[in-house]
């Protein structure tokens, strides 16, 4: 999903109060059905306010002298690592 389909799958919760309603409720499922499909360990929230934004909370900073697992470095070497597993050192649930 580009820029626009994001933008696109969000007008609907400005414009239609059902919409509101479902995107507030389920954000999720809204951005899915849209064809944006987070992994499971992606919160996603919603709430009202006065302006429309983005906001993206990454993990604490890694120690870049910290030695990686084996797992890590095997799924990095293999190309199977998710962000999650990276950051955070196992797979997130």
């Amino acid at each position: 999903m580009d820029a626009q389909g994001f933008v696109a799958a969000l007008t609907p919760a400005v414009t239609d109060a059902d919409a509101r309603e479902r995107f507030l409720a389920d954000p999720r499922a809204v951005l899915a059905a849209a064809g944006l499909d987070l992994p499971e360990w992606f919160t996603v929230t919603a709430r009202e306010g006065d302006a429309a934004e983005l906001i993206i909370t990454v993990p604490a900073l890694l120690d870049p002298d910290a030695d990686l697992s084996e797992d890590v470095l095997e799924g990095v070497a293999g190309g199977s690592i998710t962000m999650c597993e990276f950051f955070v050192g196992k797979p997130c649930t």
